[in-house]
């Protein structure tokens, strides 16, 4: 992209993107005459009510629908909202971390209506790419294909093209994460040959680069160690989104995009200047979430989580964002396997074994103690206490359609898990406190989590995390930080019992698709009779069942 780019079909007009004279609420294109925005384009949420003490469920419900506007039109950069309550209307911008609002408009008055007739000829005039839209990203028609698809511009490479989005954005604010399954050419595009990833990352300034330098030191120490090969994600390319404005190429951030708005919300807390990046990795993977078999999903676990501890014990990089995209799996002819992703948050590690890693913008997967303190150091464990989570919520949506259409209509039982994804990060940190304490938990597991498979390795996780010497699991005391910090003294002990768990499980998980014909019958006998072996062979740690309940907690007797 070093080059102006041509005009392009978008929805199957042509448009040269005039000179954006400025970017502020209400961005003007001074070259009125060619401007050739079709209708469509211009589009705003708006919600109305009938008086004005109405605003505030207004702006609520206008928060959702934007959500929504994010997760099904993939080519969103920011949207524009309005609300109207009674004769008052707002208008609002919705940016990746701020939202920006208009004065009062109340249309009972002249200079009201003379206000909101302004600022509808001030949008219908500005320049197209203030519009909301990535330019970038290009929907186009073709009879041969059968139906709508995607135009997507890589950094450095050919043009992309997708007919369907693997990972659409979930969130109002954030990164704004999506994928695209993708080739370069609509006569190869049912066997897509890339994912890319679009993303809005944050950061202090602009970087110029990304964590694809840490990917490449993973690549060098571990790639061509045993069963590590593959265990991480391959970037082909990386880069940042350029927008065409006049005759200059600019790199598309938060700056870029509201260059009058960024600047005034500087001060505001939790505002964050953002850059707009796409990475592109071969097409060899799936999310975890897509998996149809639990299975599937305990051993890309297993594998994910392996390749997290040999990052950090081989080459001080620890992870930092646990979450249902960053653990993926491929199937091949020689079975399924995991493979570890998603590493913009990665961070080198000090030599207290901790890395200062920023606050993901999703709460869900967080870890209690993150939650409770942005700043405090990350650790393997907060690692580990992301991957329970992931598992509880996977478990909760379930691997069938009817499990999932029953978790998307809020089923009693599932409401736990929905309450963790929320944006306020005390609220999701006294949640899980609840749930993850010890009285609480295994209620907790039976309501949510479906498959026994995945209950069984979230209880034994949890365990091993919360249930042990350096922790009492009495989290929903005030003294739950208290709890988490002395974990961490017992950190190498703790990682070394939850290698083994993963580990335990991938081995069941490998025989019940063996039997499934998912690995080979040959491979499938291989881990049986290994497993029978270390039954044989294994020290007993319990009393026989039948005395059990009357033996004294002592050392085991040999």
């Amino acid at each position: 992209m070093d080059n102006e780019p041509e005009s392009y079909a978008f929805y199957g007009v042509d448009h040269n993107y005039p000179n954006t004279s400025e970017c502020g609420m209400f961005p003007l294109d001074s070259s009125v005459e060619s401007h050739t925005t079709p209708a469509p384009h211009v589009v705003a949420v708006v919600e109305m009510g009938e008086s004005h003490e109405e605003l505030f469920h207004e702006m609520q419900r206008l928060a959702v629908r934007t959500a929504r506007v994010y997760s099904n039109q993939h080519n969103r950069r920011f949207v524009w909202g309005l609300t109207v309550a009674g004769s008052y209307i707002h208008a609002y911008v919705f940016g990746p971390d701020v939202l920006w609002t208009s004065n009062e408009i109340n249309m009972a008055s002249a200079s009201g209506r003379q206000e909101f007739t302004s600022l509808l000829v001030d949008w219908s005039l500005c320049s197209v790419d203030c519009l909301g839209f990535d330019p970038s990203i290009r929907y186009a028609f073709d009879d041969n294909v059968g139906g709508p698809y995607l135009e997507i511009d890589i950094h450095e490479v050919d043009e992309s093209v997708t007919q369907r989005c693997v990972g659409a954005a979930t969130n109002l604010v954030g990164c704004h994460a999506r994928y695209f399954a993708a080739s370069t050419s609509l006569e190869s595009m049912d066997n897509p040959s890339v994912l890319i990833r679009d993303v809005w990352l944050p950061s202090e300034s602009d970087p110029g680069g990304d964590k694809s330098s840490i990917l490449d030191v993973l690549h060098a120490a571990l790639e061509g160690t045993g069963d590590l090969k593959g265990r991480f994600s391959q970037i082909a390319s990386a880069g940042s989104v350029y927008l065409c404005q006049g005759n200059t190429l600019v790199k598309d951030t938060t700056t870029t995009a509201f260059p009058g708005l960024a600047a005034a919300s500087q001060h505001i807390s939790g505002s964050q200047f953002r850059h707009h990046r796409r990475t592109v990795t071969e097409w060899a993977v799936n999310m975890i979430s897509a998996a149809d078999d639990p299975n599937k999903v305990i051993i890309a676990i297993a594998d994910a989580m392996t390749a997290h501890n040999a990052a950090y014990a081989k080459c001080k990089i620890l992870h930092g964002n646990i979450s249902d995209r960053a653990i993926q799996f491929q199937e091949t002819a020689d079975g399924v396997s995991g493979v570890l992703g998603e590493f913009d948050y990665a961070s080198f590690v000090g030599d207290s074994g901790t890395a200062k890693i920023e606050l993901p913008d999703q709460m869900l997967f967080q870890s209690i103690r993150r939650l409770e303190n942005a700043k405090a150091p990350c650790t393997r464990l907060d690692d580990w206490e992301s991957l329970l989570y992931v598992i509880c919520v996977l478990g909760a949506i379930g691997f069938s359609q009817k499990e999932r259409d029953e978790f998307a209509a809020d089923i009693s039982g599932y409401r736990s898990v929905k309450s963790w994804n929320t944006h306020r990060a005390r609220n999701a940190s006294r949640e899980k406190c609840t749930q993850m304490s010890k009285i609480y938990f295994a209620s907790f597991i039976y309501s949510n989590v479906r498959q026994k498979q995945l209950r069984r390795l979230a209880m034994d996780i949890h365990k091993a995390l919360f249930l042990h010497e350096g922790c009492t699991g009495e989290l929903w005391c005030k003294n739950a930080l208290d709890e988490l910090t002395l974990r961490d003294t017992f950190e190498d002990e703790v990682v070394a019992e939850l290698l083994s768990v993963v580990g335990r499980h991938k081995q069941e998980a490998l025989v019940e698709l063996g039997t499934k014909g998912s690995i080979s019958t040959v491979v499938a006998k291989e881990i049986a009779d290994s497993s029978r072996k270390r039954k044989r062979n294994a020290v007993p740690t319990t009393t026989p069942m039948t005395t059990r309940s009357k033996a004294k907690r002592s050392a085991p007797e040999v």
